[in-house]
């Protein structure tokens, strides 16, 4: 496999399942005549060929009697009869459609923007007056979405300077999640807006609530985690009402979108399954290592976007029973060898290693190495692999992907030990797996690679070590003071997590000592810095800093900005910039590890 295999890629990217249980509806990412698509696909759940329903689409939805399906193209509301009339628009908003949801046969709630900002005025001046007017992965939010009901005419039934998102409709009741309170202490819980426009709220959650679905009698099923103000460990939870459904597990639960959030997605040491918390039953068995990406329900079937086995594409499958309904990613995957995959355990740390196909990892020696780490750090390696992580052992290096200490699968304990001490617990255990691989002769030259926090501790580990003959950091943090305004939801997380403020000593005193560019003046180590131009997340000042102390220190570094990308743009920049940016990735290993 080669970066320019990730042109013949397919992904399913969304799906939902018809009220009878009689069809799935799927999109499916993959590239025609040299352009991305988005295609919808309608599939028996009972088996058979699936039959294309349009091009390009996301966000797909059936209409209350299953003959209609409705989906976003072209940031608007279209929809198409199952029996093969053409699709109509059905909305024409300015700025476009953000979410909608089915009221009834002919009209739809709608999350779309304002026309008037309460930011900008004309093209002269923005005027920022709140702390959430940027957000990763919707950029600047000068515009505030609100909810209306489109049907043969186009009614607003909210206002206000906040944005709206998560829509869901019960009955004549259309709720969304919302934070109508001060910006400067967010706590978004769900609102419900009559179709009279009488705004209620309806959650009083402690946490602030993320997703959120209705039950079959109005009542709201929400993930939010347990406390006001949350660490990067406090387990997202599945709550009915006021009652948890899935503290007592000591995992975090909620992690993939579905139709109905008691069908719940968990993650356990690497495994990411589904669970039905109305039956206490496992929808997907662990015992063959799924991942799941999405889950949807109708007339008491239910589908998922799966993988199973270490398998790192996903495929189409109804889970009860277990039948794959569309084989997808593994088409993809089928046309290029395995790679060797092995679980192994380090002095408690998991650790997921990768190696090129053929290898044998009981006789292997002195394989060139890349320790990948994940980004969070609430966050975990999954069993199966990503794509970096196959194009790397297809090019013959040994991928290393370790669950360290502040990794959320095995619990609080386990992400509680890391706390605030970045580049403590986390770096130890980096170096604890390296010299077990290095001393067991299977490791030879050694390289880190990773993005967001992964980022971090690869800036970290390049300053504290000179073990390394090169490094790729990608959408990492270099200054966490200057970081603590620059990142979209610093000031509310480094806060939250204990890591420091900038208007104590002591804050600023913590989030410097855990900067890594505190020790720029150490670093030897080729360093190829990674960027996504739109990264609000981890924004491009981050390796600015790091790349001009580099140069001025005359020390060998490279920064690579892409435009219109990120912080996910690994998995959604442009088709060529992905295709480069791994081209890149290899060019600098090889250059330096070969």
């Amino acid at each position: 496999m080669r970066p320019k295999d990730l042109a013949t890629d397919r992904l399913l990217t969304g799906l939902t399942v018809s009220p009878d249980g009689r069809h799935v509806a799927v999109v499916e990412r993959r590239v025609v005549a040299g352009r991305e698509r988005h295609r919808l696909l309608l599939v028996p759940t009972a088996g058979g060929p699936p039959r294309v329903l349009t091009a390009e689409a996301s966000a797909p939805a059936f209409s209350p009697s299953g003959t209609s399906i409705a989906y976003l193209h072209g940031n608007q509301v279209w929809v198409r009869p199952l029996d093969g009339g053409p699709a109509r628009t059905v909305t024409a908003f300015r700025r476009g459609v953000a979410e909608f949801a089915w009221l009834d046969e002919s009209r739809f709630a709608v999350l779309a923007a304002d026309d008037e900002s309460p930011v900008t005025r004309g093209d002269v001046a923005r005027v920022i007056r709140r702390l959430d007017w940027r957000e990763e992965g919707h950029g600047l939010r000068l515009y505030p979405t609100h909810v209306h009901v489109v049907g043969e005419t186009v009614e607003r039934l909210t206002s206000g300077d906040w944005w709206a998102s998560c829509l869901r409709v019960h009955g004549e009741k259309i709720g969304f999640i919302a934070d109508l309170g001060d910006d400067r202490d967010p706590h978004p819980q769900v609102h419900e807006v009559t179709l009279t426009g009488e705004l209620t709220r309806r959650t009083n959650l402690t946490g602030p609530v993320l997703r959120f679905t209705y039950t079959e009698d109005g009542d709201v099923v929400a993930v939010a985690p347990p406390v006001r103000r949350p660490t990067d460990w406090d387990p997202e939870t599945v709550w009915h009402e006021t009652e948890p459904l899935t503290a007592h597990l000591d995992r975090f639960a909620g992690q993939a979108p579905t139709t109905d959030e008691r069908l719940t997605v968990i993650c356990d040491d690497g495994r990411e399954y589904a669970h039905d918390l109305r039956t206490g039953r496992d929808l997907t068995p662990r015992e063959l290592d799924p991942v799941v990406h999405a889950l949807a329900e109708g007339g008491g079937v239910v589908c998922a976007i799966v993988s199973f086995g270490g398998a790192a594409r996903p495929d189409l499958y109804r889970l009860d029973p277990l039948t794959r309904l569309m084989p997808s990613g593994s088409v993809w995957l089928s046309r290029h060898p395995a790679p060797v995959q092995r679980e192994i355990e380090i002095d408690g740390v998991q650790v997921f290693l990768t190696a090129p196909p053929g290898t044998d990892l009981d006789t292997a020696r002195g394989l060139p190495t890349v320790l990948a780490l994940h980004g969070g750090p609430a966050w975990a390696w999954p069993v199966a692999p990503d794509s970096d992580a196959l194009l790397l052992a297809s090019a013959g290096y040994l991928v290393v992907r370790p669950n360290i200490r502040g990794s959320f699968h095995r619990g609080r304990a386990w992400g509680d030990a890391l706390g605030a001490d970045w580049g403590g617990p986390d770096a130890a255990d980096c170096h604890t797996v390296l010299d077990h691989l290095t001393e067991s002769g299977l490791a030879g030259e050694l390289a880190c690679y990773g993005n967001s926090y992964g980022g971090f501790l690869v800036n970290w580990l390049i300053g504290t070590s000179e073990r390394f003959a090169a490094a790729i950091s990608q959408n990492g943090v270099t200054n966490q003071v200057s970081g603590f305004a620059a990142c979209d939801l610093g000031a509310v997380y480094d806060v939250d997590s204990g890591l420091g403020d900038t208007w104590t000593e002591e804050g600023v005193a913590h989030l410097w000592k855990i900067s890594p560019l505190r020790n720029v003046a150490r670093i030897t180590t080729p360093l190829l810095l990674l960027q996504g131009e739109q990264d609000y997340r981890c924004p491009p000042s981050d390796a600015e800093q790091m790349f001009v102390a580099l140069r001025r220190l005359r020390r060998e570094v490279e920064y690579v900005l892409y435009p219109d990308s990120g912080h996910s743009m690994t998995h959604d920049a442009r088709l060529d910039r992905r295709i480069d940016r791994s081209e890149r990735m290899l060019h600098w290993l090889n250059r330096h590890l070969r």
